[in-house]
Parts: C-alpha cells; structure tokens; sequence
C-alpha cells in the first residue's frame, strides 16, 4: 500500500481532483485500491476470508476531524503522525502510510494528505484492521528469502531446484524456510509478488497488458492471466486509473 498510494498520488487526474475539490472521487478510489489489495490478500490466503480487513475512508479536513479525536483512538494515533500545520504539505498530493497498534488490534493506514482551497490540511485515508495476535512475525534467520525472492526469474532459471544449486543453496532448506516465512512454497509467493506488481502497473501506468506482462516477468500476456485466474483475481476488472 505504501508504493501503491505514492503512484496513486503522481496520478494527473488525481491532482486535478484535488484542485476541483472533488473529495469524494478520490475517496471513491481509495476505498478501491485498499479493496482490490485485501480481496488479493485473501485470495493468496495472507488473509482470513471472513476477516473484514477493511474498515473506513476518512476524508476531511484535519480540523473537523480533531473534534472527534477524544472519541475516537485511531483518529487519536494518526494525528500524531500528521503534520501540526501545512508548511510541509503542498497542494499537491502527497502520500501518507502508517502502521501502529492499538491493542489488541493491529492498524494500517494509507492515502493522501494535501492543502485544499480553503489553505486546511485535507486527508482522505483508509483504515485497515486486524487482530494483533493473528499477525505472525517470522524468525529473521529466514530474511534471506528475500533477497533470493529479488534475485529470482523464472524466465531465466525455470527450475528452482537448478538455480539454487548453482548458487550453492540447499534446495529442500528453501523450500522448507519458504513454508516457515511466508506460509507458501518458493514459486508459489514469487507468483502472488509478481501478482502484486502487475497489479500496480495495471493501476498507475498506461503500459499495455503485453508490456506489463514482460515488465512483471511473465514472458506473455497469456501467462500473466492464466497466474490471475489461478488466484481468483479478474484481471478486466482492474481499472486504469491513469487513463482517467
């Protein structure tokens, strides 16, 4: 969420929507996005089906807004990540992404800061939540999966048993830490990752579906929406924001 709402943000349309005021328009796709990503989290199972992750959009100005902070604790901890006034805030957009928690649940909020018409610090965010004792932390002796993740393409290297070897790394340790760290074999989180990048591209770029499947390693439009469809993710659904 973090990226996405950077590239959300350097979106034209999204800057004319600010200087027209029209809130509710970018508050419509903030909603969109943190949607579209937490039906993709639950499609790769990172999160329970019957969890409601997604919880509001706050879109107003910081002023309205600090009224309800004694009523409300997620308000009370966003607005010590706020800036106290607008000196740092143009009236371009610019991206805000937080976590913290507020026990016993585990907060994420994403979106857009900016000074409206009227010279107040403006936000429309979307607040995310889930129970801070289903976010599991994985040991950090596997991190170095990560760095394989990076190095990974299965253009390249289509068997993971061959790569590994050539890079001196047991093969059944990788398959067998994967499990441990991300709960999905090596292939199968690579997916769900170039899932994920396809989907910004998707978003944020006009790049074509053929573009986008090369950029995001798929080699051919035909393998990334055969990898869409193995996730239960419609991929003509996905809007182009930046066609708009």
């Amino acid at each position: 969420m973090d990226q996405s709402v950077a590239r959300f943000a350097e979106l034209p349309g999204i800057k004319t929507a600010v200087y027209t005021d029209n809130t509710s328009h970018i508050g419509e796709m903030v909603s969109y996005i943190t949607q579209l990503y937490v039906d993709c989290f639950k499609h790769f199972g990172w999160l329970k089906t019957e969890i409601p992750f997604y919880n509001r959009v706050l879109c107003g100005n910081s002023g309205s807004f600090a009224k309800l902070v004694p009523k409300d604790s997620v308000l009370s901890q966003l607005f010590e990540y706020l800036p106290e006034d607008g000196s740092k805030i143009a009236q371009s957009p610019v991206a805000f992404h937080r976590h913290f928690v507020i026990l016993p649940d585990f907060y994420s909020v994403s979106g857009l800061l900016w000074i409206n018409s009227a010279q107040q610090l403006f936000m429309c965010l979307s607040e995310c939540s889930v129970i801070r004792d289903t976010v599991i932390i994985s040991p950090g002796r596997y991190a170095y999966l990560s760095e394989l993740l990076e190095q990974y393409d299965s253009l390249l290297n289509p068997s993971i048993e061959e790569w590994t070897k050539e890079k001196e790394i047991s093969y059944h340790k990788v398959l067998r830490d994967s499990k441990l760290y991300w709960g999905d074999p090596f292939y199968s989180h690579y997916l769900k990752m170039k899932i994920l990048g396809a989907i910004e591209e998707v978003l944020f770029t006009t790049n074509t579906l053929k573009e986008i499947a090369i950029n995001q390693k798929f080699g051919k439009y035909s393998l990334l929406y055969k990898t869409f469809k193995r996730y239960g993710i419609d991929l003509a659904k996905i809007p182009r924001f930046s066609k708009i």
